[in-house]
């Protein structure tokens, strides 16, 4: 499947299910870098506009890339009225923005879609001399238990699953490669808390996940909703996740 296609049908249990990422990434991202009120940045692969909300309202100007109707279409219905928001049906390896007009850059839980090579090329071309490209990733500190027992249900039911964040972890020199071999990361904490519904919904938003449609999807929630029940206390639970960060280190 083309990876633009791999989340429609999914864009409305996304939005309700994903987390936002840490407040104190854009403190960081304030201090260090400048960005600012008035900053005019990319959000590329910006799927329901999680990540765009949160720079939205910092005061930056915010080009929204996202080629999935689904997902674009969602994030226009929440933050279409913000004058300083545009959306852009485009991709992350041609985004048709205008060379030498932006601040910044971000991919944020997206940059394991592109093609590492052209989408560099194109940060290129779009980016102000000096500008500077941040990948976000929220990533989960979730009990080993939990961990395995949800990717054994994964693996059991969703064939297209090849890891978590798109299996980005396991491919560190993608990233190294993309940043010249001078890759920083920051973590911030950004922990979340699971009631039983948003639990599953957050299973159900990932690319691999089954759809109503498919004949083992009632089998594949009942069994997700059995390991929250299996770990959750009180009727949730506690996640201590984190939102990373990386970039060029001699972007400091």
């Amino acid at each position: 499947m083309d990876n633009t296609q791999k989340f429609s049908g999914k864009a409305t249990v996304y939005r309700q299910s994903r987390p936002s990422y840490s407040p104190e990434m854009f403190t960081y991202l304030q201090q260090v870098f400048g960005l600012k009120k008035g900053s005019v940045v990319a959000d590329v692969g910006s799927g329901t506009g999680i990540l765009s909300q949160q720079l939205l309202e910092l005061g930056a100007r915010v080009f929204a890339v996202e080629p999935n109707e689904d997902m674009r279409l969602v994030a226009e219905q929440d933050l279409g009225k913000n004058k300083n928001y545009i959306s852009v049906d485009a991709t992350a390896e041609q985004t048709t923005l205008p060379e030498n007009s932006l601040d910044f850059v971000f991919a944020a839980s997206a940059f394991h879609w592109f093609d590492p090579v052209v989408f560099k090329h194109e940060c290129e071309r779009i980016l102000k001399p000096g500008g500077k490209v941040f990948l976000i990733w929220n990533e989960p500190q979730t009990l080993e238990e939990i961990q395995q027992a949800r990717r054994a249900i994964y693996e059991k039911y969703a064939p297209k699953f090849i890891g978590f964040s798109g299996g980005h972890k396991e491919n560190p020199g993608v990233k190294e490669k993309f940043f010249d071999g001078k890759l920083k990361e920051v973590h911030f904490a950004n922990p979340i808390t699971y009631d039983k519904e948003k639990f599953i919904g957050r299973a159900l938003s990932s690319s691999y996940a089954l759809n109503e449609s498919d004949e083992r999807y009632d089998e594949f929630v009942a069994e997700l909703g059995a390991l929250f029940d299996r770990f959750a206390v009180d009727g949730v639970i506690h996640e201590a996740q984190e939102t990373v960060m990386y970039f060029k280190a001699d972007s400091l």
